[in-house]
């Protein structure tokens, strides 16, 4: 009888898939006009809701929430592109330029240790979390916009 994992979510790509670094394969991320805020770029599979295309990319400051970061932007955090932000592209595309990739399991994770220059992966899935800050690290948010009054919305979901 073989033994099968059904409660681990499925993810787009390995925290640690990509031999080369930076660039190849290329940023699945484009810098928005006139901002310092990512989108997602390449097509293929999207989660049923919401829409990868409402996805914003931001790092935060040092011992800075990501509930915090997306707020002071206007966005909220969005638990589900976790799965697409913990890539070592992500902080290439956020010109934080790592000296070294780590995959770990802490709550901050995906994150920038500003004092190594080291780009921290999550290792376990179960663990991504808006919530945490570090006074070391700058933590890779995924946020999303929302309408006014209906937070589980974004703009463009209807």
């Amino acid at each position: 009888m073989a033994r099968e994992d059904f409660c681990s979510p499925r993810k787009p790509s390995e925290a640690d898939s990509s031999s080369s670094w930076p660039g190849d394969p290329p940023s699945p991320f484009r810098l928005l006009p006139n901002s310092s805020a990512l989108s997602w770029a390449l097509p293929g599979s999207a989660p049923p809701w919401p829409p990868l295309s409402a996805l914003r990319v931001l790092a935060s400051a040092l011992n800075q929430s990501c509930v915090k970061t997306c707020q002071r932007a206007g966005l909220v955090c969005e638990p589900a592109f976790y799965h697409y932000i913990n890539r070592k592209e992500t902080f290439h595309s956020l010109e934080l330029a790592c000296e070294g990739v780590e995959t770990q399991v802490n709550h901050i994770l995906p994150a920038f240790l500003l004092e190594h220059r080291e780009c921290c992966l999550q290792k376990e899935p179960l663990l991504f979390s808006c919530a945490g800050s570090s006074p070391q690290h700058r933590r890779l948010c995924p946020c999303r916009d929302y309408r006014a009054g209906q937070v589980a919305l974004c703009r463009d979901c209807l």
